[in-house]
């Protein structure tokens, strides 16, 4: 009898659980010129709105990773989705919420994104964990690949379907939209899923000894109880492999967040895109993310199979941030908005070519921690969107969005070059345990 396909299954699951995580996150950057005009908010007081959910999103990205990693992603992700489906909906009723408690609409906006935020720092970390758990070596890659791929495919449908809902219903709706999505994919999640698939019951023997040869089918609360291990933080801060990676993430996060939070703005205000026509291609960018992902991913893994996991991932890191940098730079010193929008877009969509071997290699260096490792390069991929989401907007303001752009294109290259230091081939579980 073949193998069964339910780790495929997850994946899938996987994707979706990204895509409302992009929704959910994704709909401010759309809504956020309806809100800015409504409520007279300039530019930089829209980057104050923005930084607030990453710093809920840094600062709780650690402890959700050691929570998934003691306890399973199971119960933590569903927990989790249910803060951010929360905070989605409060963000329609926002400026009621500050008219009870007697603060500015400005602070309510940004304590209810801190909380979205909070909420939202479990998924990826935990999801990696997921990966880790339920993927041989062999695919890691490529099902990492899926994880930003979903991030991407909620991205694509995110500008069409929220400036759609916001021209024929207002913003308010389209949060409640994102928040009735989340809730869905939370249930089905919640009744389909288990933390490891020695738990699922639709897992046979040949799919459990392709992920996991030698083991054997227990019962959740055995498995449970096995896979808590203590974290040793101090040999992971002395590994040159972990800065490598933590730090490149940092610089990757401050040119991912230009894409994520201002990709909308700088076609309506630069490129002079009218709502709609500016929404199709803010699509654009995360289509090319959702596309690319996988393949970044998949590239790595046949890199591996024939130089070793340490260059299958420095190569596609290096080829995505490579391509990256250089279509950014392009696109941005085009006066041709036709030519220059799509090699932004798929200036994004290298970058996560690139990212995709990053949670990749979260698994390869601790496999059993990799939800509290993931947790921590996050932590740093946030802080560096946090000052990017404010500095971008300080220095597009000052000086024109050509040099802002630049900037990033600066941080793109000096995330790739880390990688010399990151050895994906050796795991730190030998050192670890």
């Amino acid at each position: 009898m073949g193998a069964t396909n339910v780790r495929w299954r997850i994946m899938l699951l996987v994707m979706l659980i990204m895509a409302v995580t992009a929704l959910c996150r994704l709909n401010l950057s759309i809504a956020g010129k309806f809100i800015a005009e409504e409520f007279s908010f300039d530019t930089i007081t829209m980057g104050h709105v923005f930084s607030a959910f990453l710093w809920g999103y840094g600062f709780f990205q650690i402890p959700w990773g050691y929570v998934g990693d003691r306890y399973g992603p199971h119960r933590t992700l569903t927990i989790a989705m249910l803060i951010f489906c929360v905070g989605a909906a409060a963000m329609a009723i926002a400026p009621r919420l500050a008219l009870s408690a007697g603060v500015s609409v400005l602070l309510s906006f940004q304590l209810i994104r801190f909380f979205t935020g909070v909420g939202e720092a479990a998924i990826t970390p935990n999801v990696t964990r997921v990966i880790a758990s339920w993927t041989a070596v062999s695919e890691r890659g490529f099902a990492s690949g899926l994880q930003t791929a979903g991030l991407g495919l909620g991205g694509t449908m995110t500008p069409i379907l929220i400036s759609w809902t916001m021209v024929h219903w207002g913003w308010r709706v389209s949060f409640y939209i994102c928040s009735g999505l989340g809730f869905l994919v939370l249930f089905i999640w919640w009744i389909y899923s288990t933390n490891w698939p020695q738990e699922h019951p639709s897992v046979n023997f040949a799919e459990l000894q392709h992920v996991h040869p030698g083991s054997v089918k227990v019962g959740r609360r055995e498995h449970a109880i096995v896979m808590r291990r203590p974290v040793p933080w101090a040999k992971l801060f002395t590994s040159l492999s972990i800065w490598g990676l933590i730090l490149g993430y940092g610089f990757q996060g401050w040119a991912f967040y230009v894409y994520y939070n201002w990709f909308y703005f700088y076609a309506v205000k630069v490129r002079g895109l009218g709502i709609i026509q500016a929404a199709v291609w803010t699509s654009f960018p995360f289509l090319a993310m959702a596309v690319l992902s996988p393949f970044g991913g998949w590239f790595s893994d046949r890199v591996a199979r024939n130089f070793g996991r340490r260059r299958g991932r420095q190569v596609a890191v290096w080829v995505g941030m490579g391509l990256s940098a250089l279509l950014l730079y392009s696109g941005s010193h085009t006066r041709n908005t036709s030519f220059a929008l799509p090699m932004i877009a798929l200036a994004a969509g290298f970058l996560m070519f690139a990212a995709a071997n990053f949670w990749a290699a979260c698994i390869d260096l601790a496999p059993n921690h990799s939800a509290t490792l993931s947790a921590l390069m996050n932590t740093l991929g946030s802080v560096g969107g946090a000052i990017s989401s404010t500095v971008t907007a300080y220095i597009a303001t000052r000086y024109g969005w050509t040099q802002a752009l630049d900037v990033a294109v600066v941080m793109t290259v000096i995330s790739g070059l880390l990688w010399i230091f990151v050895d994906a081939g050796k795991s730190l579980e030998k050192t670890l345990t």
